[in-house]
């Protein structure tokens, strides 16, 4: 069995990979989607606390229960499933973690969004897919933006 990660943050392009996935899922019957979410350090939130405030992840069940039902909603949607899935919560740098979850689970490829950073934050930043394609252990599907999710 292909096991396939699929890296989704919410965003746009998230639901375009999601889509992706989905129609992927379909047509290899091999397959088995593992939906991954990393909790980057921007998605931490403030709590005050005594006089001072301090600034925590969301819990692993709240994000994995928001993209379960994420994923549900696209596949309603579309009106097909995916017949073997999971969806799995990480914290860390996101390249790093989606990177190590593939290898952890041998995976045969990775299906992730690029969102299209202007030069700038990209020079800055760099992008999340492209450390992903550049150390993966396996081929990676990085879907843009307005590309058919589909398409044959």
């Amino acid at each position: 069995m292909k096991k396939i990660v699929v890296a989704i943050d919410g965003s746009d392009a998230s639901r375009g990979v999601v889509d992706y996935a989905i129609h992927y899922a379909n047509r290899e019957q091999d397959a088995e989607m593992l939906f991954l979410h990393v909790i980057a350090l921007s998605e931490h939130r403030p709590v005050f606390y005594g006089e001072g405030t301090v600034v925590v992840p969301p819990t692993d069940d709240e994000v994995k229960s928001e993209f379960e039902d994420f994923i549900k909603k696209e596949m309603e949607a579309i009106g097909k499933t995916i017949p073997r899935m999971s969806v799995s919560v990480r914290s860390g740098r996101v390249y790093d973690q989606i990177v190590k979850f593939a290898e952890e689970n041998d995976a045969f490829m990775i299906i992730i969004g690029h969102r299209g950073l202007g030069a700038m934050e990209r020079f800055f930043l760099g992008s999340v897919a492209a450390k992903v394609v550049a150390n993966a252990p396996c081929s990676v599907y990085v879907h843009r933006p307005g590309a058919e999710a589909g398409a044959k």
